[in-house]
């Protein structure tokens, strides 16, 4: 608690903090106005009950803190904006949105630049906020979480309190690569990008699972992390071919357009000379000839779920339990023998 029971001084924002929700939830349970549970309305007017807070003139003047909006966070790096799945996200959140009254507040992130979020947040544009791709120590989340903004994040977050929702990336990833080695593909490659992101992290972990489960051990010579652009691709792709690998496993749909690409200017042949397989599917890569094998989630549904449990934390304090969508192993013609 942040006061003592009966201080005058103890604020909207004190008694946000303490319960762990937002002040908006808090003006909207003490004015009787606006969206917010009744459990949690309960909740907060048995908590200002007991430290003998009482309510003031100010606090339906507070209500000015509800907008129905949502913040959708997109990062504005230019090659990751032509990833689809960023756009697959926003289309469930919006959807789900506009179903639950809501209207979305798209801030595109630059790198490490919070100046756009701080200034959304400090002038009390939304109720809450998505962030759609999450990093190890982030800075936006550790930003959010200090200023007590309801968050919800696609993507697993450790040390935190934000919810969040995830496909179930390592178990796809490791189902994905035992597919290969069951079919006796031994020296294979993977390329991957930032490590610093949790998605990357988790495919490297699927990745090396299913590797354990052979009792075989990863010739780190071929694991080419941190491609962040097409010259870094192409160069891991020649040395590889100097290698001798069996199949060029990647990380997505991004990265796998580059190995294409680059495998044709060397005239190598797919799947007779060298197989691949992506570990995020994309229309390119169905569409591709020969089409390449890869796995399939539904990013929709993941929008979906996180701006479900966003607002349902903030209409009622309940989020719900935690659910992946389920993925599909897409087998196709770059992996035939």
């Amino acid at each position: 608690m942040s006061k003592a029971s009966g201080d005058t001084k103890i604020t909207i924002e004190q008694i946000a903090q303490d319960l762990g929700c937002s002040k908006t939830t808090v003006s909207r349970a003490l004015s009787g106005k606006g969206r917010v549970g009744k459990e949690m309305q309960k909740k907060i007017l048995a908590y200002c009950k007991r430290i003998g807070y009482q309510k003031k003139e100010t606090d339906v003047s507070d209500e000015t803190f509800k907008t129905s909006n949502l913040g959708v966070l997109l990062p504005a790096d230019q090659e990751l904006n032509e990833i689809p799945f960023f756009q697959q996200c926003l289309m469930g959140i919006c959807e789900t949105a506009a179903s639950k009254l809501y209207e979305v507040l798209v801030i595109m992130l630059e790198a490490n630049d919070l100046s756009r979020v701080k200034r959304v947040v400090q002038e009390n544009k939304v109720d809450g906020m998505i962030v759609t791709r999450a990093l190890t120590n982030d800075p936006v989340i550790q930003y959010l979480e200090s200023e007590h903004v309801p968050l919800a994040v696609i993507g697993e977050v450790k040390g935190h309190e934000a919810l969040y929702v995830d496909d179930d990336t390592v178990e796809a990833c490791t189902q994905m690569t035992d597919y290969l080695l069951g079919r006796r593909i031994n020296r294979m490659a993977l390329i991957g990008g930032n490590e610093q992101h949790t998605v990357t992290q988790k495919r490297l972990r699927g990745f090396e699972r299913a590797h354990e489960i052979y009792y075989k051990k990863i010739p780190q010579d071929l694991v080419y992390l941190n491609c962040a652009t097409k010259a870094d691709v192409f160069a891991a792709v020649e040395e590889l071919a100097e290698k001798c690998v069996e199949c060029i496993v990647c990380m997505d749909d991004k990265i796998c357009s580059h190995v294409l690409m680059k495998l044709n200017r060397m005239h190598l042949s797919i799947p007779k000379d060298i197989k691949v397989v992506s570990f995020y599917d994309s229309f390119f890569l169905q569409n591709y000839i020969p089409p390449v094998t890869a796995i399939s989630f539904d990013e929709q549904e993941l929008g979906r779920l996180a701006c479900e449990k966003l607002i349902g934390w903030l209409e009622s304090g309940d989020a719900g339990e935690k659910i992946s969508p389920g993925f599909d192993l897409v087998l196709r013609a770059s992996t035939k023998m």
